[in-house]
């Protein structure tokens, strides 16, 4: 694998989101393999070296077809791995999108990831043209959904024992964020912080 295809990186107020890289693989196992973190963003087995090197090939493969963005979190100053966020599963016919974040145990409940979901969903909307974008939480994860309305999502439907979870089906919530919802919000822009993403 090469790391020498250019893809977009983004700014928030407070972090830069670059593209994964096969250096960061580490990380990355090491943040879902942790229960506190993978467990409540969906993570079922712990993730080995060989399949965290496919599913980096696979998502490159699918960033080549234009099909996702998948980003590493690092603070604003740094290069340092704090989590991951994802614009995938992109319609671009009918301008929909999937967001997913995770971000790992040392830097949870103190902004990080509300600011880089914030970028990330000014890019889909100010850069994709998406229409709307959309995510799926647990029902139960109350932090997460918190983040979520803070950025202006809403709740779409709540899907009854939609997993299996910890030995017991449990509900997921669907929330979304139209692109006139976006426009309304009174907060700045990503592009309001600094540079463009570049390069798309």
């Amino acid at each position: 694998m090469t790391d020498e295809r250019p893809q977009p990186v983004l700014r928030g107020e407070r972090v830069r989101l670059r593209p994964m890289e096969s250096r960061d693989l580490d990380a990355y196992r090491s943040g879902v393999n942790d229960r506190t973190v993978g467990d409540p963003a969906g993570y079922k087995v712990p993730l080995s070296a060989d399949a965290a090197a496919l599913w980096l090939q696979t998502r490159r493969e699918r960033m080549e077809r234009g099909e996702g963005f998948y980003f590493v979190i690092c603070p604003l100053a740094g290069d340092e791995f704090i989590g991951t966020t994802w614009l995938h599963h992109l319609d671009r016919v009918n301008g929909n999108g999937e967001l997913a974040i995770f971000v790992d145990a040392d830097h949870q409940g103190a902004g990080w990831g509300t600011d880089a979901a914030a970028a990330v969903i000014d890019f889909g909307f100010g850069e994709l043209r998406l229409e709307r974008i959309h995510l799926s939480a647990y029902a139960d994860n109350a932090r997460a959904i918190r983040s979520y309305q803070k950025l202006g999502f809403v709740l779409e439907a709540r899907l009854r024992h939609a997993a299996w979870h910890h030995g017991a089906f449990v509900d997921a919530v669907v929330m979304s964020l139209l692109r006139h919802e976006w426009i309304g919000q009174p907060r700045p822009k990503a592009w309001e912080h600094g540079a463009p993403p570049v390069p798309l």
